[in-house]
């Protein structure tokens, strides 16, 4: 029986201590549209923003891949990977959110909204 992948739609694999998702299908086509390549760097920057944004507590647990091909997260804390792995699931095969998320964060000078927590 083939097991359901819980960190769709990365690969996940461990050495060690070091954790990590791999994400080989770029959406190269959704980056291109808005004049971007969707290259590795392209993914990392608009998952900081996104993250420093709704969760930069996250952010300080990862560490971003340096590859142009493909697009990998590494982290000791398996938990901070599942959470980024729910967060791109949410919009990585709607074209839609998909798009609206590179608009929105694939920006060189990003600027975070403030999200204020009511009581």
């Amino acid at each position: 029986m083939k097991q359901v992948n819980v960190y769709h739609p990365f690969l996940f694999s461990t050495f060690k201590r070091d954790h990590s998702l791999m994400l080989s299908d770029l959406k190269w086509k959704a980056f291109e549209s808005h004049d971007f390549l969707g290259d590795g760097e392209d993914w990392a920057l608009l998952l900081e923003n996104m993250l420093s944004e709704k969760n930069p507590s996250l952010l300080e647990k990862l560490t971003f891949g340096d590859e142009t091909l493909m697009f990998t997260i590494h982290s000791e804390d398996k938990d901070a990977l599942h959470a980024i792995a729910e967060m791109v699931f949410e919009f990585y095969d709607d074209d839609d959110l998909l798009h609206a998320c590179i608009t929105r964060y694939a920006q060189y000078e990003f600027e975070p909204e403030l999200i204020s927590k009511s009581s």
